[in-house]
């Protein structure tokens, strides 16, 4: 709640406030409280704030009167009879937090406000408090939807729109606890693109980012569901295959290798013509780093082979 302590009542009380003296007739009040559309009169003598007359204060009166058949114009009495007194009030620079649990607590609908010198400087209801917490609690509703979106956005490569390595080591920890404890193992596929230094020399950076971004669209379309891809640098992908065996992991890799063998990308500087990739795999229920030093050892034997294959650890 450190918007509520953050926003001081001087922020939210009405500085338009209305004095009576305590030996005004109450008609006199009651006719005061209509023509300036108010809820409630301050009470305040030279000497200073005696006390608050509300409407509540008059409709409980006129009710009483009512009862004992004695409703009189000259029966209304005097301000001092109906006013509470002496009046709980609030510094003009006590928080919304604070005010609104003196409210609360006390049951008043209507607090005036003074400064350091216990001087009237306003009034506050629990209209203006409610509607204050009211806007607090929407605005901290949408820092926390826009803290959640970024914190989403924290875990997207921008430019490949799959999750990056952030998003990659803390989901890759769930995997592994969940491995371990189930004594299943998990697979890891490490993909680079073939001579893309070289692509991005005879194309240009903007058409290399589209092959990225093809190439990432080709491998997520070819996995199965449960598998998830990231951006693990550059122009190298992972891919992380929970309860996945070696086989199975191969047979994933070739999967998203072909899928991008068969778009077919144009690539002049490459002895195969088009846009390839070579993977390396590794698959075990052990702790992740390692694994992913196993599909690295594999993917650099692909490449030594020739690019555009699969390898296993």
């Amino acid at each position: 709640m450190t918007l509520m302590n953050d926003v001081p009542v001087a922020q939210l009380m009405s500085r338009r406030v209305t004095c009576v003296a305590p030996e005004e007739s109450v008609v006199v009040a009651l006719n005061t409280l209509r023509s300036h559309k108010l809820s409630c009169l301050l009470v305040q003598t030279p000497a200073g704030l005696e006390g608050i007359l509300t409407e509540r204060d008059l409709v409980v009166h006129v009710d009483d009167l009512v009862s004992e058949e004695r409703l009189h114009v000259n029966n209304l009495g005097v301000v001092r009879q109906l006013m509470s007194s002496p009046p709980i009030t609030v510094q003009e620079d006590d928080c919304l937090q604070t005010v609104l649990d003196v409210s609360m607590r006390c049951g008043i609908r209507h607090l005036p406000v003074v400064n350091k010198l216990g001087e009237l400087v306003g009034v506050v209801t629990q209209t203006d408090l409610m509607r204050a917490y009211s806007h607090i609690l929407e605005r901290q509703l949408t820092l926390a939807n826009d803290n959640e979106r970024l914190m989403a956005l924290s875990l997207i490569d921008p430019l490949m729109s799959i999750g990056n390595r952030r998003a990659m080591e803390g989901d890759l920890k769930h995997v592994q606890a969940k491995a371990q404890r189930t004594q299943s193992p998990y697979g890891l596929v490490l993909l680079d693109v073939d001579w893309f230094k070289r692509y991005n020399d005879h194309y240009g950076h903007q058409l290399g980012d589209e092959a990225l971004r093809a190439v990432a669209k080709a491998i997520s379309d070819s996995l199965r569901q449960g598998d998830r891809l990231y951006r693990y640098g550059g122009e190298e992908l992972i891919l992380v295959l929970p309860d996945t065996n070696q086989a199975g992991a191969f047979q994933a890799a070739e999967r998203a290798r072909e899928a991008v063998s068969q778009l077919q990308l144009e690539h002049v500087d490459s002895p195969l013509g088009h846009l390839t990739v070579s993977a390396g795999l590794a698959s075990g229920d052990g702790d992740w780093p390692a694994l992913v030093a196993g599909a690295d050892a594999a993917l650099y034997a692909a490449k030594e082979k020739g690019r555009n294959q699969t390898r296993a650890a």
